[in-house]
């Protein structure tokens, strides 16, 4: 059977009370949109309406497994956050005086949510009002470290900042005039062309000075 949050708050609540927590951190973030993320009638169809004790809530066990895979942290660890890091409590909607739960409540819920295809559930949630609330963008640029690519390609110091705070690039042979080409070099001032034909050390000791 499943179990439900209270929807009356402890007087001890770690959100309510006065905490260290920044509101720009992870956890804060996750504060913030703790009563839309996850919802416990969501992951209603995994568990039996009518018999059976209830668990401990869906809601608090997928922001339980959100954080335990931000921290990279093992199942007794994540429960052991639960009860005595401020930041988990406070992430969670959770009371100072919160008792915990047994480790191996974490495995047999990731194995419920794998047998009914709702593996993904904390990540997208969480992404999702994330977007909703406007600290995570639509569109995002990624830049990829080439320090393990073999060939032409391979630049150990592909993006790197400079003095004045602008972001500058540092290409190798095809892989410089490819992304010139295709427009695709970070915004900022980019490397003169002499420095894509550069051997690596003499490219490196150009792009310093």
């Amino acid at each position: 059977m499943m179990g439900r949050r209270d929807p009356q708050r402890s007087l001890f609540d770690a959100q309510a009370l006065p905490h260290r927590v920044p509101a720009d951190s992870f956890y804060g973030r996750m504060a913030a949109v703790s009563d839309d993320l996850f919802r416990d009638d969501d992951l209603e169809e995994m568990y039996c309406p009518d018999n059976g004790r209830p668990s401990v809530p869906p809601s608090v066990m997928s922001g339980m497994t959100l954080l335990q895979f931000h921290d990279d942290v093992s199942d007794g660890e994540a429960v052991a956050r639960t009860m005595f890091d401020l930041r988990w409590k406070v992430a969670l909607g959770l009371p100072l005086d919160y008792e915990g739960i047994h480790s191996s409540s974490l495995s047999n819920f990731r194995k419920r949510l794998v047998e009914y295809g709702k593996e993904r559930y904390a990540f997208d949630g969480f992404v999702a009002a994330g977007r909703a609330a406007g600290f995570i963008l639509d569109k995002v640029t990624l830049l990829t470290d080439t320090t393990w690519a073999k060939g032409a390609g391979a630049v150990q110091n592909t993006y790197y900042p400079d003095p004045q705070g602008h972001t500058q690039a540092a290409q190798g042979d095809g892989l410089c005039h490819a992304e010139q080409a295709a427009g695709v070099i970070a915004t900022g001032p980019v490397v003169d062309r002499h420095l894509c034909g550069a051997e690596p050390k003499s490219r490196d000791r150009l792009v310093r000075s």
